[in-house]
């Protein structure tokens, strides 16, 4: 966003009356500006009430004033501009109606006109004002449901990476939420297929392609943090999670959490995780952190699937670097 006309966005970690002043200002033109400008904004957002609710406020008003009906002009500003048009007569008034004795009727039809449609207007602007100050707000209403838990389930997730080398490559996670096992494969073309499994003790890494096998492989592991449900709910409690709105995500209608490392977790409408956007909160410039994502029943997952054996044929030894 070209933000010539606005003071500079105040940098990380800098507070007091004048930061809030020019927070709140570029809040009102969040959707304009540039992904590094948003995660920047929430930076201080996140660790501001005061800001945290200004947000909030205005995206609750948004999204209400936007939902609402497209509206017509009452019949009586269609009366009132015919009134400016034809005499009492119902003849069409012309330069006549400047003579002397029809002055006087020519200023008090137009100010009786005017004080009409002023009274319109404000009518329209008090309603709608009231609506958006008497109206629930979804921001401080939302709540994850008391009795909701995802322990039962097995979180799958599936992401393309590229190595600092370049390298791209695949992974894949399944992740019990309940127990903490984990299960990693990652895998590239051909050149590379490592497999960790753990809990929160140990971590056993595997390279598949040279028969390899350490012990401590956490570099290997994934970070699903994102997904404690106990976190999140205690962040949304103190605001250092900001729920932000209902949007359609492939399809699908989700509710959209800002958390305070600057992703949008997406949850569907029975609060079960969709995907995680990352760049930035606006939507049509974040992008899915992974290329799929489901929970599974833990049930159905093999337990096979945690064992953390050595397999027959391998040696022990040190794995490859990560890309």
């Amino acid at each position: 966003m070209n933000s010539t006309h606005l003071p500079p966005l105040p940098k990380e970690g800098e507070s007091g009356p004048q930061v809030c002043k020019t927070v709140r200002l570029y809040l009102a033109v969040l959707d304009d500006l540039s992904p590094e400008q948003v995660t920047l904004l929430f930076k201080h957002v996140e660790t501001c009430c005061t800001c945290s609710e200004e947000f909030q406020l205005m995206n609750g008003a948004t999204h209400l004033v936007g939902g609402l009906d497209a509206s017509f002009p009452s019949r009586r500003v269609d009366a009132a501009i015919m009134a400016l048009q034809f005499d009492q007569h119902g003849m069409r008034t012309r330069k006549s109606l400047k003579r002397a004795p029809f002055r006087g009727r020519s200023i008090k039809i137009i100010s009786q006109a005017v004080v009409a449609i002023a009274a319109i207007l404000l009518f329209m602007f008090l309603t709608v004002t009231h609506f958006i100050a008497f109206a629930p707000s979804r921001s401080n209403t939302f709540e994850l449901p008391a009795n909701l838990s995802w322990s039962n389930y097995v979180l799958y997730h599936s992401e393309t990476r590229t190595g600092a080398n370049g390298t791209v490559y695949h992974v894949e996670s399944y992740h019990d939420l309940g127990s903490n096992h984990m299960h990693v494969e990652t895998m590239a073309d051909g050149q590379m297929d490592v497999v960790v499994v753990g809990d929160e003790q140990s971590m056993l890494g595997m390279d598949m392609l040279r028969h390899v096998a350490q012990w401590n492989a956490d570099a290997w592991a994934v970070d699903d943090s994102v997904f404690d449900l106990a976190v999140l709910r205690s962040e949304l409690q103190t605001k250092s999670s900001v729920y932000l709105d209902k949007e359609s995500f492939r399809g699908q209608e989700v509710y959209r959490i800002h958390c305070k490392d600057g992703l949008v977790m997406l949850l569907d409408m029975n609060y079960m995780p969709v995907n995680v956007l990352q760049g930035s909160s606006n939507s049509d410039m974040a992008k899915p952190m992974y290329d799929s994502l489901k929970l599974m029943p833990a049930s159905e997952i093999p337990t096979s699937m945690w064992d953390m054996s050595i397999p027959s044929g391998f040696q022990m030894g040190t794995l490859p670097a990560k890309p």
